[in-house]
C-alpha cells in the first residue's frame, strides 16, 4: 500500500469515527450518562467549523434525527468547542449512525470530513450524573455554566462525596442555584475526577459570590474549604457559554 493510500485510508477511518461521535447519542432528551467531546479548532478555521456544524445540523433537521446535543464554547482555559449529549442507559452507546439519516448519509460523511479539516484535535469523556448529589435543571438550557473539575485523592473519594452530600449540596440549595450538577467520571479521564456544574446567566452572577459561597458567607465558606482541601489533589474552574446556533435540540414542547 502506498503512503498516499495509507493516509487516505487513515483519514477515512478518522472521518467515520468522528461522524459516529457526532451522531451516536441517545434519542431521549435527557439521561444520567453524559458524553462530552472537546474540539480544539484551528484558529484560522473557526468560521468554517461553525458553518460546517450548522450544515450538519441542517441535515439532521432534514432527516428528522432525534439524536440531540448541545454545543458550548470555552470562555476561559484552552479555547475549545464542547458537544454534550445524554444517554439513558449504557446500551445506548452501542448505537450506530442514525437510521433516520440514511438518505443524508453521503452528505453527513462529506460535511463531517470538512469538520475534521477544521480541527487540530478532539477528546471525549463520559461521565455519570449523580441525581442524589445534584439540583437538576429543568428543560431550559442556561446561557453559561461554571464548571469545577476536581481531582480527588483516591483514598478520600468516598469522604469527598459524603461532604458534597452533607455540606455542599445543602449550601447550593440555600444559595438559590438554578441548577447544580455533580458528575463522576467513568471513561476518558481519571475515575477519581468529579465535575460540578453551576448554571449562570452572565458573569454578573459572580458578584457577591455564587451558590455555595454566597449561601455560606465568607467565614463559613473558608471553613468549608478547609474541609475540602485535604481531600483533593487540585481543582480547576472554567466558564462556558451556550451556543444555540450550533446546537441540535428537540423542538420546544407546546405549553
Amino acid at each position: 500500500m502506498t503512503s498516499h493510500l495509507k493516509r487516505a485510508v487513515c483519514r477515512w477511518i478518522f472521518a467515520v469515527g468522528f461522524a459516529a461521535a457526532l451522531t451516536a447519542s441517545a434519542s431521549a432528551q435527557r439521561g444520567n450518562i453524559q458524553s462530552v467531546t472537546f474540539y480544539t479548532v484551528k484558529p484560522d478555521r473557526v468560521g468554517d467549523f461553525q458553518a460546517e456544524i450548522k450544515e450538519l445540523n441542517a441535515l439532521y433537521v432534514k432527516g428528522g434525527s432525534t439524536y440531540y446535543a448541545s454545543m458550548w464554547v470555552s470562555l476561559t482555559g484552552p479555547h475549545e468547542y464542547v458537544r454534550a449529549s445524554y444517554y439513558n442507559k449504557w446500551a445506548d452507546l452501542d448505537a450506530g449512525p442514525d437510521p433516520k439519516l440514511k438518505e443524508q448519509a453521503a452528505d453527513v460523511a462529506r460535511v463531517t470530513t470538512r469538520i475534521i479539516d477544521c480541527t487540530e484535535s478532539s477528546r471525549r469523556i463520559i461521565v455519570e450524573v449523580q441525581p442524589d448529589l445534584s439540583l437538576l435543571p429543568g428543560t431550559d438550557i442556561p446561557k453559561m455554566i461554571r464548571v469545577l473539575t476536581t481531582d480527588v485523592r483516591p483514598e478520600k473519594y468516598d469522604e469527598y462525596l459524603a461532604l458534597v452530600k452533607s455540606d455542599i449540596l445543602p449550601a447550593a440549595q440555600k444559595g438559590g442555584l438554578k441548577a447544580y450538577e455533580i458528575s463522576e467520571t467513568r471513561y476518558g479521564a481519571p475515575n477519581t475526577q468529579v465535575t460540578s456544574i453551576v448554571a449562570m446567566d452572565s458573569w454578573g452572577d459572580l458578584d457577591g459570590g455564587v451558590g455555595v459561597q454566597k449561601a455560606l458567607g465568607k467565614d463559613a465558606y473558608q471553613t468549608l474549604l478547609e474541609k475540602v482541601r485535604p481531600l483533593i489533589v487540585q481543582a480547576v474552574v472554567n466558564e462556558y457559554r451556550f451556543q444555540p446556533d450550533l446546537s441540535y435540540l428537540p423542538p420546544p414542547t407546546a405549553k
